[in-house]
């Protein structure tokens, strides 16, 4: 669970879900840029947005090289290197403002890793948390989870990728931040079990809000913010 002082940080906090399905990547990307800039001028607002994507990769700042052989690579302000997105992969963006909660990305990244490692609990199994060059979230040396926050002013904005029953192979045309694809699991693939998306991110709601302490919340369905973002 996460530090008991969490669940008083989103007390004054008015907090928006919007969950979506498999969505394209650039709505959403611009979707998150719109609400950057609204939570850094009203620093009361906290939006979270759980949703999958088509198959997109991606390229945080740290990205040196991009295969040729890579479809429509897209170039991100997120830390970390390249990595995939695709069905079966709850991605958690949180746009949150660190000086109304009173934290730092630091916080922000551990909040988001205990989130993950409390719903990976659910179903039996147990994680741990890394940093630095290998932050994400782990499972017996093999990587199930990764993580990657951009910042504007005091607001943050990306967030995790948690492999349930992803498409593990589309990793094989990368070396997912920085490393070999080899080291890339899933839910599905530990437990050997099938999962149901869209019960899944609702169970990941219900997680955050209580691991966060968030007794009220507003929830939305994305796509009816995406309507007229062109992808």
């Amino acid at each position: 669970m996460l530090e008991k002082d969490w669940k008083n940080r989103f007390k004054d906090v008015e907090v928006f879900f919007y969950l979506g399905g498999i969505e394209e990547y650039l709505p959403v990307l611009q979707f998150q840029r719109k609400m950057n800039s609204d939570v850094e001028s009203d620093g009361s607002l906290a939006y979270i947005i759980l949703c999958e994507h088509t198959e997109t990769y991606t390229c945080g700042i740290h990205t040196e090289h991009i295969d040729s052989r890579i479809p429509n690579p897209v170039r991100i302000e997120r830390g970390g290197s390249i990595t995939y997105h695709g069905p079966g992969q709850i991605v958690a963006y949180y746009i949150m403002n660190m000086k109304t909660l009173g934290t730092n990305v630091l916080g922000i990244i551990n909040m988001a890793h205990e989130i993950e490692i409390e719903y990976m609990k659910t179903h039996g199994i147990s994680v741990e948390s890394r940093m630095h060059r290998e932050t994400g979230i782990w499972h017996n040396g093999r990587k199930v989870g990764s993580t990657g926050f951009s910042i504007k002013g005091s607001t943050t904005m990306h967030g995790t990728a948690l492999n349930i029953s992803t498409d593990l192979k589309k990793f094989s045309a990368i070396n997912p931040c920085g490393m070999s694809p080899e080291i890339m699991t899933s839910l599905s693939e530990i437990s050997g079990k099938k999962y149901n998306m869209e019960k899944e991110k609702t169970l990941f709601m219900e997680i955050i809000s209580e691991n966060m302490g968030i007794e009220s919340f507003h929830q939305r369905k994305l796509s009816g913010q995406l309507s007229g973002i062109a992808p």
